[in-house]
């Protein structure tokens, strides 16, 4: 249905920005919706992202959704720190036991595996954790290495994943088999 050219929001075209209505009225209703709170456009309709309320809407939003995305974000990171840790102290038994096959001492594998990991880092030898071979070993018997630390998460997200509820506190465990050479 055409406009009449002397409604409101389309007569204020040709009136300076500054005096023109800011709110189509309640008479204007075919192309403004009716008592619209929305300034009209030009063109008499509403312009979109205008209603009132919608910027408070979406602080809400956000703060309900940025809690939940942050604790997902620090969890990836946990997974990843705990992933590396896990990859180097498996690496750190493999190179202690490598040494154990080449007839090294207990004493010079864990040297070697605190070396790899760092001092700072306290590990934790199973009983029987550490096999070396010697120099009367015959071929096909092996030297084992098995080595443990704890890894603290920064996030409750890895409690969550490994059990419900409790500890971020995880046992990451490395293993390093090799053959003794004889």
């Amino acid at each position: 249905m055409p406009r009449s050219s002397s409604t409101p929001c389309s007569s204020h075209s040709s009136q300076p920005r500054s005096s023109r209505p800011s709110v189509c009225s309640a008479t204007t209703s075919r192309a403004c919706s009716a008592g619209s709170p929305a300034p009209c456009s030009d063109s008499g309709r509403p312009r979109p992202g205008k209603y009132r309320g919608e910027a408070g809407a979406a602080i809400v939003e956000m703060a309900i959704v940025l809690p939940v995305l942050l604790l997902i974000l620090f969890g990836i990171i946990d997974m990843g720190r705990a992933l590396q840790q896990n990859i180097q102290l498996t690496q750190a038994a493999r190179e202690g036991a490598r040494l154990g096959a080449l007839n090294g001492t207990v004493t010079d594998v864990k040297t070697k595996i605190t070396t790899i990991v760092g001092s700072g880092t306290a590990l934790n030898y199973p009983t029987n954790g550490v096999q070396v071979c010697s120099s009367s070993s015959l071929a096909g018997t092996d030297s084992t290495v098995v080595v443990e630390r704890q890894f603290r998460a920064v996030t409750p997200v890895m409690a969550w994943i490994t059990r419900a509820g409790g500890s971020s506190t995880i046992i990451l465990r490395g293993k390093g088999v090799m053959s003794c050479v004889g």
